[in-house]
C-alpha cells in the first residue's frame, strides 16, 4: 500500500479544516490538536502548533503504508534508502533520497478512502530538488509509478497506488513543497464556490503547466494551492 499524506502544521486548525471541507475533502479521523481529511485521491493530516512557531503554515512530505518491515525490505531491494524508526506513535520508516531530502512513511490507521470525498480532488506533494534523476529513483523504489505512460526519463510526476500524486520540481534549494491539491474540473467554478463560503481565492495561470490555478490564503500565513488536473489519457493504472 502507498498513499500520499502530507502533514500541514497550523495555528489555525479549525479554519484550515473548514477550508478543506469547503473544497471537498472529508474528515475521517480527528483528535486533540489533529485531524485527517480524505480527498478522492490521497489524504491530508493537520497538526496544531502555536501561532508564530517556526513550523506554523509549513507542510511536510509524507506517505502512508501498511507494514513497515515489508515496506523497508522492498524499498531497499529496489535501490532506495529506508530505515526503521521507533516513535511515540509506533514504528515508522524514514526514506532518504540521494540529495539528502528525507520523509516519513507511516502505517495507516484506516485503509479505505471515504466515499463522501470529492472524487475530482487529488492531494499532490512536491519535492523540490537539484537532483531530479536521483529523486525519481527514490520515488520508484517506494512503489510510486510514473504518471504518464511512455514519458521520457526521468519522470517528474508519479502516482501512489492507493491515492495521490508525487511530483518533482527542479530547484536549487532542497525542500518539500506547500499544500497542493489537483482538481479535475473547472477551478474557476470551485473558486466562486469558495468565495461564497467566505474565502478569498485568487485565480491565475499555473507556471509551467496547462490550466488555471487557485490560491487561497490561510489564517496561519500560508496558502492552499489548487491546480487544474492534467488530462487522464496515458496515465498508468
Amino acid at each position: 500500500m502507498l498513499r500520499v499524506r502530507p502533514t500541514r502544521y497550523t495555528s489555525a486548525l479549525p479554519e484550515l479544516r473548514r477550508l478543506l471541507e469547503d473544497v471537498g475533502l472529508v474528515v475521517t479521523e480527528e483528535g486533540s490538536g489533529w485531524a485527517v481529511l480524505d480527498a478522492g485521491s490521497g489524504r491530508v493530516r493537520l497538526r496544531a502548533v502555536p501561532a508564530g512557531s517556526p513550523g506554523d503554515g509549513m507542510t511536510s512530505f509524507g506517505v502512508e503504508i501498511r507494514e513497515p518491515e515489508a515496506f523497508t525490505r522492498r524499498t531497499r531491494q529496489d535501490g532506495g534508502r529506508a530505515s526503521i524508526e521507533d516513535a511515540i506513535g509506533g514504528v515508522r520508516v524514514r526514506i532518504t533520497g540521494p540529495d539528502g531530502f528525507s520523509f516519513l512513511a507511516e502505517p495507516s490507521a484506516h485503509g479505505a478512502t471515504c466515499a463522501d470525498a470529492d472524487r475530482a480532488l487529488a492531494v499532490r506533494m512536491e519535492w523540490l530538488t537539484p537532483d531530479l534523476p536521483g529523486a525519481a529513483l527514490a520515488l520508484s523504489a517506494i512503489g510510486a509509478r510514473p504518471r504518464t505512460a511512455g514519458a521520457p526519463a526521468p519522470a517528474t510526476e508519479f502516482t501512489a497506488k492507493n491515492g495521490g500524486v508525487l511530483a518533482l520540481r527542479e530547484a536549487p534549494v532542497l525542500r518539500g513543497g506547500d499544500l497542493v491539491l489537483e482538481y479535475d474540473g473547472d477551478v474557476g467554478t470551485l473558486a466562486s464556490r469558495l468565495a461564497r463560503a467566505g474565502w478569498s481565492p485568487e485565480v491565475g495561470e499555473a507556471q509551467g503547466r496547462q490550466g488555471a490555478v487557485v490560491r487561497v490564503p490561510t489564517p496561519d500565513g500560508g496558502e492552499v494551492t489548487i491546480l487544474t488536473a492534467p488530462p487522464s489519457h496515458g496515465v498508468e493504472q
